[in-house]
């Protein structure tokens, strides 16, 4: 009886882990053709054949004409993407660390905070640009792009935020006040080292949602694109490797920064555990 249950559980496990492979080559597999096609060579199209292999499409990034340049819309989204990232790491904590408390009217702020993510993203924009026009506002990639994207990564963020604090032993806090320290201190000192996974992964989502969004910037950026309008309005013009190369590029970026953020948190807990040893 105890070999039949220890056998289904293998089987069991290995056929998660099976389903779990199956998932991720459905998802990677693509995004490394795309990286494969991007070197092909001068006269390479967009499928297969290659016909040969170069660094030219990488090359045209850095001398893309006007009308092909990449160089001011990734700059743009990037900034947009880092203020949203800050912005939702200190929304969501505070959003996260009133909902701890039972206020009145905590079940409606919970729904109010998560009508982002519910509401369809073309509408959202397209409402959003309506509403500033009528109140005289200019749209800009770095105002009304940046509320609209904050809408969309807060509820990412604050979920986060609250799946951490759910683990979250409060007697610790407690115990801090109690030996006087103030509740800034307290929370510098001692809530913040503690919730630091869920405030980087928080900022990760702000990050990489606001970086790639299209459907809310469509109606919202203005005259200055960000990546994915210009990447868009290329596709509208003549699609070539160099579409795929800054896709590559913008990915392996993205891998750096999460490896970065990943190292940087193991190295802080190493260090709080040498402290305490």
């Amino acid at each position: 009886m105890k070999l039949d249950w220890k056998l289904r559980s293998n089987l069991v496990g290995w056929a998660l882990g099976v389903i779990t492979v199956i998932f991720l080559a459905y998802q990677w597999l693509p995004i490394l053709t795309l990286g494969l096609l991007s070197f092909a060579g001068p006269t390479g199209g967009t499928t297969f054949p290659m016909n040969g292999v170069s660094f030219h499409w990488y090359e045209e990034l850095w001398k893309a004409t006007v009308m092909n340049d990449f160089k001011p819309p990734l700059v743009r989204s990037s900034l947009l993407a880092a203020a949203c990232a800050l912005t939702t790491i200190v929304l969501s904590v505070m959003a996260a660390q009133a909902m701890r408390g039972k206020f009145l009217g905590n079940s409606a702020f919970f729904y109010l905070m998560l009508l982002g993510i519910m509401a369809p993203g073309i509408l959202v924009g397209f409402g959003f640009a309506i509403m500033m026009r009528l109140l005289g506002v200019e749209l800009a990639w770095n105002t009304t792009t940046f509320l609209v994207h904050v809408s969309w990564t807060l509820p990412f963020g604050f979920l986060t935020m609250l799946a951490v604090f759910n683990r979250f032993d409060s007697r610790i806090e407690e115990a801090a006040l109690t030996l006087g320290a103030s509740r800034i201190t307290t929370f510098r000192r001692i809530t913040l080292p503690l919730i630091l996974p869920g405030v980087i992964g928080a900022g990760l989502f702000g990050f990489s949602l606001s970086y790639d969004e299209y459907p809310r910037s469509m109606f919202t950026t203005g005259p200055d694109q960000t990546l994915p309008l210009a990447v868009m309005g290329q596709l509208d013009r003549q699609l070539t490797p160099e579409i795929y190369a800054i896709g590559t590029t913008t990915t392996v970026f993205s891998l750096i920064a999460v490896l970065f953020c990943t190292s940087a948190l193991w190295a802080m807990r190493r260090s709080t555990s040498y402290r305490k040893t």
